[in-house]
């Protein structure tokens, strides 16, 4: 077993020193870095593909724990608020004490929150798990992101981060559809052990794949963590990337916690139904990601970002004609929040790659505060939702609407400083 270990880390740091040479004369990665890129996928995922298996059982969980929607909310913002914070601390954890030690500890959180939420016998006791989920899942998204940095170096970085977006996004387009058929078949626990096992092999992949990208500085060599963060949010470029990347993002979760309700139990579709508008409307994001690979050396990063926001501007705009028309079937709903996702798609390498490229020395930090904002915007999205939740589609709507003038103006107003 220990020969086995050694042999496949082994093979892996001699993946990376291919990774390394194909950066350095400018050539794209090798087919041997797969398996890291892969381990880096299922780290950056495991977020998102958590909350898509348990999204199509809320309506059943309000209903088994006699809870109102606002209630059942809970189990979405407890995870958004621990994934937010837990990103302040792997961020500049790892650019000190190594990617892979915070993989380790992000999977040994995740398994212990998946396994307590498959467990639970309250509402409660599943909101404590998702809590812990969220915060073990953070190093994963963060330190993924930061790890690409690392490998792909300032120039591949956008569009090797276009590729672990649309991987991702495959992910948590796939995950309603799992949820919503587990649900139909065994019980609204099958979701959550289904990421305990996810959050196993994690674990295992950090202990024999994943080996050390970064460079670990002592403490003397590097800023205190308040220091660094206050030069990040003095920056008005890094400001401009990162809010219209988090503000982009909770539009997508008006439609993650929005819409089950909706159609569940408003139009009173069956969860394995709503699974498939969900993955269709979804995989509009991973549409979008790969166009982006293509898009950003023909038109640039700002030309992207600005047709992106212009797209999400306008699809719920359209659902708002629509709607105003008579003519809001789910049909129409689901191909324009296709179109919603697609723009999302579109904006979210670009954006995250400018934020990791504007303080490339403290990759990390600048990771975890972009994760840190997104995931507080994605949080209060989802609480607002359940609390103005009426039977209707336009709550949804309206608030990707809002969010989406929002990130357009503060866009035009701070693109100039990310030149």
């Amino acid at each position: 077993m220990r020969w086995r270990r050694w042999d496949i880390r082994r093979r892996t740091s001699r993946d990376l020193k291919k990774i390394m040479q194909d950066k350095a004369a400018g050539k794209p990665p090798s087919q041997a870095s797969m398996l890291i890129f892969s381990t880096l996928v299922l780290c950056a995922a495991f977020g998102e593909v958590a909350t898509g298996l348990v999204v199509p059982a809320m309506p059943a969980l309000g209903e088994i724990f006699v809870k109102t929607p606002g209630t059942v909310q809970l189990t979405i913002v407890s995870f958004a608020v621990m994934f937010a914070v837990g990103q302040l601390f792997f961020g500049p954890f790892s650019d000190r004490k190594g990617r892979r030690t915070a993989l380790l500890i992000g999977a040994t959180l995740t398994l212990i929150g998946s396994v307590t939420a498959a467990m639970a016998d309250s509402i409660w006791l599943i909101v404590i798990g998702r809590a812990i989920q969220g915060l073990g899942a953070a190093s994963g998204y963060v330190v993924s992101r930061a790890m690409v940095r690392d490998i792909y170096g300032p120039e591949g970085a956008a569009k090797a981060m276009a590729a672990l977006f649309a991987l991702m996004a495959a992910s948590f387009m796939a995950a309603p559809l799992v949820g919503g058929f587990l649900l139909e078949v065994s019980s609204w626990r099958a979701g959550f052990w289904l990421a305990s096992a996810a959050a196993l092999f994690w674990l295992a992949s950090s202990l024999f794949v994943i080996p050390e990208t970064g460079t670990p500085a002592p403490a003397s060599e590097t800023e205190a963590v308040y220091s660094v963060y206050l030069g990040l949010f003095s920056h008005k470029g890094f400001l401009g990337f990162m809010l219209s990347h988090s503000i982009g993002y909770a539009g997508l979760y008006c439609f993650v916690a929005g819409a089950p309700f909706y159609f569940i139990d408003s139009l009173e579709l069956s969860p394995s139904a709503y699974g498939i508008i969900a993955a269709v409307a979804m995989s509009g994001f991973l549409t979008g990601s790969t166009a982006a690979r293509y898009a950003i050396p023909r038109w640039g990063m700002h030309r992207v970002i600005m047709v992106s926001l212009l797209i999400m501007l306008g699809a719920p705009a359209f659902m708002i004609g629509f709607g105003l028309s008579g003519l809001l079937p789910v049909s129409v709903i689901t191909i324009l929040q296709f179109a919603f996702w697609f723009g999302g798609g579109f904006l979210a390498p670009n954006t995250a790659a400018g934020v990791m490229m504007s303080h490339p020395t403290a990759a990390g930090a600048a990771a975890a505060v972009l994760g840190f904002v997104q995931m507080c915007a994605a949080g209060a999205v989802s609480w607002v939702q359940g609390l103005i939740y009426d039977g209707t589609v336009y709550p949804m709507i309206g608030m990707q609407i809002a969010l989406g003038v929002i990130a357009f103006v503060i866009w035009v107003r701070l693109k100039r400083h990310t030149q």
